[in-house]
């Protein structure tokens, strides 16, 4: 009987120290994703206000500046950046996509991220 107990015993142990190990290496990966979300978001951040000062300068006063991200499983990002102003429905097509260019200039040059513009 006490032969029972001492194997049940090293079982019960068995699983809590790998249940220890697992929780140690989730938390090093939380850690590490939160830093990078943190990095991303200042970047992010960053990015809108350069965005929202360019269009500033260019006459576009108070215009709004929207940024949305996807992050997929792959850790790479895909933002879209909608912006909403009274003079971008009487643009021609051919000074948006000048004025969408321009934007593209200031992007993060991360290969992971891909930008998208509605303008």
């Amino acid at each position: 009987m006490s032969d029972k107990k001492f194997r049940m015993f090293t079982v019960l142990l068995i699983l809590l120290i790998i249940f220890c190990i697992k929780g140690t290496v989730m938390s090093r990966e939380n850690k590490q994703r939160a830093e990078e979300n943190h990095y991303y978001l200042a970047l992010e951040e960053e990015y809108v206000q350069s965005t929202r000062e360019y269009l500033r300068k260019q006459g576009f006063d108070n215009c709004g500046v929207m940024m949305t991200r996807v992050t997929n499983e792959d850790g790479s990002r895909e933002y879209t950046v909608r912006l909403h102003h009274r003079k971008l429905t009487g643009m021609d097509v051919r000074d948006k996509l000048a004025l969408r260019d321009r934007l593209s200039q200031a992007e993060f040059g991360h290969e992971s991220c891909t930008f998208w513009y509605d303008l």
